[in-house]
């Protein structure tokens, strides 16, 4: 299996990025924000939810190691010991894992991204005010580790996808089992 995994803050881009390259290469997408507003109806509490959203991401893994497919993950893994637990699930389990960590260097542009969930904010948008968000944070932008690809989502969306395309093709992920195609 491999897993296309779109990482980093509220905000930078990830869902538009992931559905854009799930558009473009006809792969499905597996969304931390998905599973979390399904279970918003049935746990009031945001650290609970936030962990069924992780026991579930794991859970519908394992039930596809073994099969010879790809996926897109959108989930943040904006922390360290996440990703790290992410990577080691990854390692021992024989699974091709790549990152593609999402960033706006532009925070005017992004916290006017950012502001406009306010208007009609869904369950799993709990911040949605920028400077809230800089408030939470110690740091606002994410650098990518060894082996991932970073991306500015000042720079066009198309000129970014090129970009990821490029980076999956480099590491062997697209084209691998012959369900894409890029």
């Amino acid at each position: 299996m491999n897993l296309i995994l779109f990482r980093g803050r509220p905000g930078t881009g990830k869902t538009f990025m992931s559905n854009l390259l799930s558009a473009t290469i006809n792969l499905p997408i597996l969304r931390k924000d998905d599973f979390y507003d399904v279970i918003s109806s049935i746990q009031p509490e945001h650290q609970a939810r936030n962990r069924v959203t992780f026991k579930l991401l794991y859970t519908i893994l394992n039930s596809n190691k073994n099969i010879d497919s790809t996926i897109i993950i959108d989930f943040p893994f904006q922390f360290n010991e996440d990703i790290a637990d992410l990577r080691k699930w990854c390692h021992e389990n024989l699974v091709t894992l790549k990152s593609v960590v999402v960033t706006c260097s532009d925070e005017k542009l992004w916290a006017s991204r950012f502001n406009q969930r306010a208007e009609n904010p869904t369950p799993n948008q709990l911040i949605t005010d920028f400077e809230k968000l800089v408030e939470r944070y110690e740091y606002m932008h994410l650098k990518a580790d060894a082996g991932e690809l970073l991306i500015d989502t000042i720079q066009q969306p198309e000129e970014n996808l090129a970009k990821i395309i490029k980076f999956l093709h480099h590491y062997e992920v697209l084209n691998k089992n012959g369900n894409n195609q890029a």
